[in-house]
């Protein structure tokens, strides 16, 4: 049984309710629905991963989930107007109200849906179309921007009729006597949606995933390297028990390969926020391990993204990082929520193309930096968070000093021989 949370607009609430026409036996859906923004993002924040999949009404909750819940990974989609929808209308209007395509606003057809086919035949006769891409919608002001756009047209005398696929827009074209159609998807359109949906969800479901769980060899203690294999082996094991019947255990020479589910995958990440393997051999085991997920296409696609994510850990530390189809998410460290700020990351992105430090460190320091509670750090320090020597995290230290990014603070003095520690304030933001 696959669970669909529905995401609508309180006034597209009666015809998204007609899935209850078509919905199939192994589908179970629950309506959410809002009044503004504000209010939809308080239902996602809740209900957005309780489910298998999520479908919305329209473009606009779909981009504002999209942007503010992007380490989601279960499978959504939203309803459209189809083709078959879009001429039937026109139809009506060319031949019975004799309208022309030049006289008309249209605020849903862009290039992700090629126009809806109107560039094919209106030639010289082309609409007014409120955007080029699905982009502009991502906007929390995007109601308002369509609005003014619709009205200003038909202020200035260019339009006589606007196309509207956004339900807010219909009591404000109202209130300024503006003649427009409000389109909604057909039931054809609709089963079409959830037929998409329905395939996503079964695609996810079967997906092989891969955990590589390896263990950093310490070449001044090789001896001890069977020892950590053995509790490793068997750490493992004591995690299955918990979870029975959830994967597949492959022991190799220097590490461990796990084979699993989609679904499991989804669980104990706590869609890819948090690792529970993570916290269980952090406790378990008196040395750190490397835990790298792998979700690909195909089993040999995952097991490279799972070999490649364990190599992105730290070797001072029990972490797990995550490779969907090649986007990296982590670390995951132990007892730690990961937060996806989208605002911070691109910060950060912007931060790494100015001063030419590569984005995964900054990620890595900015992780450090929540999970220490302090912007002050040492060499000693962030070398064992980072999983790099002593020297190369000191020189991240100078780089970052340099930049002005870090400051360095008074040396203490100290009754130990040798150079005193070195102490840096970060301040990426």
């Amino acid at each position: 049984m696959y669970t669909v949370n529905v995401f609508t607009a309180e006034l597209s609430l009666p015809w998204v309710q007609r899935l209850e026409e078509m919905k199939p036996s192994f589908c179970e859906f629950h309506y959410y629905a809002y009044t503004d923004f504000e209010e939809l993002y308080m239902l996602l924040e809740e209900h957005l991963t309780e489910g298998d999949g999520a479908l919305f009404s329209g473009q606009i909750p779909y981009f504002f989930a999209q942007t503010n819940f992007q380490k989601t990974a279960m499978p959504m989609i939203y309803f459209d107007i189809s083709e078959r929808d879009f001429y039937r209308a026109l139809t009506e209007l060319f031949y019975e109200k004799k309208i022309a395509m030049n006289r008309i606003a249209i605020d849903f057809c862009y290039e992700e849906n090629g126009y809806l086919g109107i560039h094919e035949w209106s030639i010289g006769k082309k609409p007014y179309l409120f955007s080029q891409t699905m982009n502009e919608f991502a906007s929390v002001d995007i109601i308002d921007k369509a609005a003014d756009w619709h009205i200003q047209l038909h202020n200035e005398n260019k339009v006589d009729l606007s196309f509207t696929r956004i339900a807010e827009m219909r009591d404000r074209l109202a209130r300024h006597n503006i003649p427009f159609i409000a389109l909604y998807p057909s039931l054809y359109a609709m089963q079409l949606t959830l037929d998409n949906l329905v395939n996503q969800l079964q695609l996810k479901q079967n997906k092989v995933v891969v955990v590589h769980i390896l263990i950093p060899i310490d070449k001044a203690n090789i001896d001890e390297l069977e020892y950590r294999q053995i509790a490793l082996y068997k750490a493992i094991l004591d995690f299955k028990q918990l979870h029975p019947n959830s994967f597949i255990v492959h022991r190799e020479a220097s590490s461990i390969a796990v084979i699993t589910t989609y679904k499991y995958f989804l669980t104990t990440t706590n869609n890819c926020t948090r690792c529970h393997l993570v916290d269980f051999l952090d406790d378990k085991l008196s040395f750190p391990v490397k835990i790298g997920w792998g979700v690909g296409n195909s089993l040999f696609e995952s097991q490279a993204f799972a070999k490649k994510a364990a190599t992105l850990c730290s070797s001072k530390e029990t972490q797990g990082y995550i490779i969907e189809n090649g986007r990296e998410i982590g670390p995951l460290l132990y007892g730690t929520l990961l937060q996806f700020d989208n605002e911070k990351q691109q910060y950060l992105k912007n931060l790494s193309a100015t001063y030419d430090i590569p984005l995964l460190q900054l990620q890595k320091i900015e992780a450090m930096l929540e999970k220490l509670t302090t912007p002050i750090v040492s060499g000693e320090l962030l070398s064992t968070h980072l999983g790099i020597t002593v020297r190369s995290a000191n020189r991240i230290l100078k780089h970052l000093n340099e930049k002005n990014l870090a400051d360095e603070l008074p040396s203490t003095s100290s009754t130990n021989r040798g150079r005193p520690k070195k102490y840096y304030e970060i301040k990426l933001y």
